[in-house]
């Protein structure tokens, strides 16, 4: 199996989701081949407040079971300059690296380059032989001193040239691949209609001609009537916008693939150069007046002239609607999880939900120890040892687990599970963290290729994750905290327990049982131990009180309480859920031990009774379930109650057979 890291800084980024669409369905012809997917964001450089922590991922893809990277250097290379990026990318042990749109000039890398200078040539052209403009401006991102926004700018310089076409160091506009720093400086430079001086833009960006565009709305400037104007990438927008933007389609997916083939190219061990020129290619729409503004089609004019029709179905405005309403319906469920503190235990029972309504498929959440804290000033430090605590597979039914007791060095592989790790195909590898702390990571299997769909759903996940972590920290530590102080717990117990006690019975009401039962279950849990929920309800009640009077009803509620406090532990939490119904947790037993503990009940209740001189015999009913399906006391008592009311329907059953009365 080969494994393949591939480095995105942001899911979110037309850009990146494209480029992995392209890269991960070339490799979808492999049976071979294992892809870690990371969100990386900008290790130190970023402007969000914990943004760092993902670069967390980063260390993790250092693994040992990476064979080769392939990195999205055009993205980084907006924020980083190259030599800090080569930098970076030496810490991989001298694995290839395939790197997009940026030669990194390092002994095993390898880099699929845009063929720039065709493309300016071609539109440069275009714009002088089909438009007769003469003196063309260009928006560029110098100011990044990004080597794209360079390679772009000499492009366009030496296609002026090669038309004869002279440069003007007045039109040159600079936007930092920000629209509005684009239409900043534009309005800075252009006061109104009459300081225009060019007669067509040239944009390094889509999304700078997006904020050029808003300047000239702004000083009763119009494309395409007034200025010609063309941009870079074919973004979604480009053939959405109102005029729909003249381009150079930069053949992302295509080069996500070229980069895929390379690596397994290099992994197989052929020869390969080191330098790979990907042709782009121009779309002639509205913007440069070549298609009418009064025509809606999705259609452009390739370079020789041709219309052509839009080969994606990204214009759909309908479609990308009815996608974007199901997204938000996805982020809802999901953002419903947040509101809950759940236990690891608690996660785990609904693990299948999560990672559906998030769309992936097999997971593996793995956390360290303990967690580690990480600032944005230092790179991470991260133990080499993980636990993975869960996992799940909805591919393969019956693969499922809590804390199976795998303990893995992360370094040696990232995935500890044969039947995850050994199965071909992409896999998201995400960290999981609150503020500075970062508690480990998880795994998971993507079902669709649209990465972009799943930057706010992970993030969603993250934080789940990382509640529910802190969540079981804090119940153990607490739990701890009372074995070691006793006495002390004991005395803030007595006054803690007064507002959560049953006047009548002196056993735990409603309120108090449902919070110390909820907070038993979920240590119970954590600590994999067994555990019953009993259901019981008085038999009879009813009739008691209307035989012999509500004070002898009061009577035979208290004489149960007491058998169920002998009868169980002084450990097991007992509480009056209601006039004649009584819950119980008992931690540390089984469900074989259910029907000794019903009769050992109904013996000593026949013994009170008679030593109390009752005129009928007490008794009891029980359901009993086990942790097996839930970890939400409320569901398990209605599981319980369920159990109770076959209980009690048998019961029913064989007094009428005996058609003897029985209270």
């Amino acid at each position: 199996m080969k494994n393949i890291a591939l480095l995105a800084s942001d899911f979110s980024i037309e850009h990146c989701q494209d480029f992995i669409k392209g890269a991960l369905e070339y490799f979808d012809a492999f049976s071979d081949v294992n892809v870690f997917v990371i969100q990386t964001q900008y290790s130190h450089d970023s402007g969000a407040i914990f943004d760092y922590q993902y670069w967390a991922g980063v260390e993790i893809l250092k693994s040992k079971q990476i064979d080769a990277y392939i990195l999205i250097s055009s993205v980084y290379c907006s924020i980083w300059n190259k030599e800090k990026l080569k930098k970076i990318i030496s810490e991989f042990g001298g694995r290839p690296v395939i790197s997009a749109a940026i030669d990194l000039e390092l002994e095993n890398s390898y880099a699929v380059l845009n063929n720039c200078r065709k493309s300016f040539d071609d539109i440069i052209r275009h714009l002088k032989e089909e438009h007769n403009c003469k003196r063309i401006a260009f928006l560029g991102a110098n100011s990044t001193h990004s080597p794209e926004a360079l390679e772009r700018f000499d492009s366009f310089k030496e296609a002026l040239k090669n038309n004869g076409l002279k440069f003007y160091e007045d039109l040159l506009f600079d936007g930092a691949f920000v629209s509005e720093t684009a239409e900043e400086d534009i309005l800075n430079k252009i006061k109104s209609k009459e300081d225009l001086n060019f007669d067509a833009l040239v944009s390094a960006s889509d999304l700078m001609l997006v904020g050029a565009k808003r300047a000239f709305t702004k000083i009763g400037i119009s494309i395409p009537q007034d200025i010609k104007a063309i941009g870079f990438d074919d973004a979604v927008f480009a053939s959405l916008s109102s005029p729909k933007f003249s381009t150079i389609n930069q053949n992302i997916s295509g080069q996500g693939a070229k980069c895929a083939e390379i690596a397994l190219k290099v992994l197989n061990g052929e020869k390969v150069d080191h330098i790979i020129r990907s042709d782009l290619y121009p779309m002639y729409r509205q913007s440069c007046g070549c298609i009418s503004m009064t025509n809606s089609e999705l259609i452009y004019k390739d370079s020789k002239g041709n219309l052509c029709k839009e080969e994606t179905i990204k214009g759909n405005l309908l479609e990308l609607y009815m996608n974007e309403i199901l997204e938000k319906h996805k982020y809802a469920s999901l953002l419903d999880l947040v509101k809950v503190a759940n236990t690891l235990k608690q996660l785990y029972f609904n693990l299948g939900y999560f990672v559906d309504v998030a769309m992936l498929s097999d997971i593996a959440i793995c956390l360290y120890d303990e967690p580690i804290f990480l600032n944005k000033h230092e790179l991470p430090n991260i133990p080499k040892k993980a636990e993975m605590i869960m996992y799940s597979s909805s591919r393969q039914k019956g693969i499922k687990a809590f804390r199976p007791e795998v303990i893995f060095d992360w370094s040696e592989r990232i995935c500890p599970i044969d039947s995850i790790r050994k199965e071909e195909g992409a896999y998201i590898l995400y960290p999981i963290f609150s503020g500075e702390a970062n508690y480990g990571y998880f795994l998971c299997k993507p079902r669709k290729k649209n990465f972009g769909a799943y930057t706010v759903n992970l993030k969603i996940l993250i934080s789940v994750f990382s509640t529910a972590v802190e969540y079981t920290n804090n119940i153990l530590q607490r739990e701890k905290l009372s074995s070691e102080n006793h006495q002390l717990t004991e005395t803030n117990t007595n006054l803690y327990m007064q507002s959560k006690t049953d006047e009548l019975t002196k056993l735990l009401n409603r309120r108090g049982f449902m919070e110390i039962g909820q907070r038993t279950i979920d240590i119970a849990q954590e600590m994999n131990n067994s555990c019953i929920v009993f259901f019981a309800d008085l038999d009879g009640l009813k009739t008691i009180n209307d035989t012999y009077g509500h004070e002898m009803g009061d009577k035979a509620i208290k004489l149960q309480a007491e058998i169920l406090k002998k009868a169980f532990r002084s450990s097991d939490v007992i509480g009056r859920l209601s006039g004649d119904e009584f819950g119980i947790i008992a931690s540390s037993m089984n469900i074989e031990h259910v029907d000794t503990v019903r009769k050992k009940v109904e013996a000593m209740n026949k013994e009170i009774s008679v030593k109390n001189n009752l005129p009928f015999t007490l008794s009891i009913s029980f359901g009993a379930v086990e942790l097996t399906s839930s970890s939400v006391l409320t569901k398990l008592l209605t599981e319980a109650d369920k159990v109770l009311y076959e209980e009690k329907r048998r019961k029913h059953a064989k007094r009428d057979k005996k058609k003897t009365p029985n209270i």
